[in-house]
């Protein structure tokens, strides 16, 4: 089946930081793109997609959110391009649950990637999945970058880690070397109208911590960052709420606080924004 489909998501927010309040309209990761899959035969299927971002702030280009081509079958499934990959998937995502307001203390926030061929298979309650990035960057060796994930499930609860590790002197995490990261993340945990998600990474001496709870509607979100390297433990509180309004309508909301730990108050952040969604297609 193929589709296009378009989200407008436009908003306003305020966000107040040292001795500016600035209040805005803007939008909030609107997009449009196309996606599809092709019964192959034989137990294989093509698929493939291509998103771009149409939010236009301060006067910006479009951008690719999603450009990717796979296929899948009984062996699991080979994705290539700029999606989402291993150490997201597994690690990053299922905490990745505020509408905006999310990786702002962790040690890597690993989004939508390029460059990339990722293998994801698995049987049972066990899933598993490897990404290598390679792009020329005047260097011999052929892959510059790797992901590995594991995740496994036990009823509804599912147990995942994650490994990102480079091949050469690529800076990553908040510690700005070279070191593995290696991530973990619980998802799942339900208790009534109550559903709990944590997730943990850490890089040499830094490490972060996150905790989401969703209550019907609304949630919290809290991340916690340290680093060693200035001595800093920040801390990033999310208060949100999800109202539906109708078919393809949405509205939410967002109170965002950030303590960068810096000894100066002018380095922390408070943002407040109402955002409505319009699925058009």
């Amino acid at each position: 089946a193929d589709e296009i489909y378009a989200s407008a998501r436009v908003g306003v927010w305020n966000v107040d930081q040292g001795d500016q309040s600035q209040w805005e309209v803007r939008g909030f990761a609107s997009r449009f793109g196309a996606r599809g899959e092709t019964d192959l035969g034989n137990g294989l299927t093509g698929f493939g997609r291509y998103e771009w971002a149409v939010d236009f702030n301060n006067g910006g280009n479009m951008g690719n959110r999603h450009r990717l081509v796979g296929l899948k079958g009984g062996f699991g499934s080979v994705t290539l391009g700029q999606t989402y990959h291993t150490f997201y998937n597994f690690v990053v995502g299922p905490g990745d649950i505020p509408w905006w307001h999310s990786g702002y203390a962790m040690v890597n926030y690993r989004g939508r990637t390029d460059k990339a061929i990722t293998y994801a298979g698995g049987t049972g309650a066990v899933n598993f999945g490897v990404s290598l990035y390679m792009a020329p960057d005047g260097e011999e060796e052929e892959i510059d970058q790797m992901e590995a994930g594991l995740s496994f499930g036990i009823g509804d609860i599912t147990i995942a880690g994650a490994l990102q590790t480079t091949a050469d002197d690529t800076a990553q995490g908040s510690a700005g070397n070279d070191e593995d990261i290696l991530g973990f993340a619980v998802s799942g945990i339900n208790f009534g109208p109550v559903g709990l998600v944590f997730g943990a990474q850490m890089q040499d001496d830094d490490q972060s911590l996150l905790a989401h709870v969703d209550i019907n509607s609304f949630y919290y979100h809290l991340e916690m960052l340290s680093v060693d390297a200035t001595d800093q433990d920040r801390m990033s509180h999310t208060f949100g709420y999800t109202m539906g309004l109708g078919r393809k309508t949405t509205m939410y909301f967002e109170l965002n606080s950030i303590d960068n730990d810096t000894g100066n108050s002018d380095d922390d952040r408070t943002a407040v924004m109402a955002v409505l969604k319009y699925d058009i297609i």
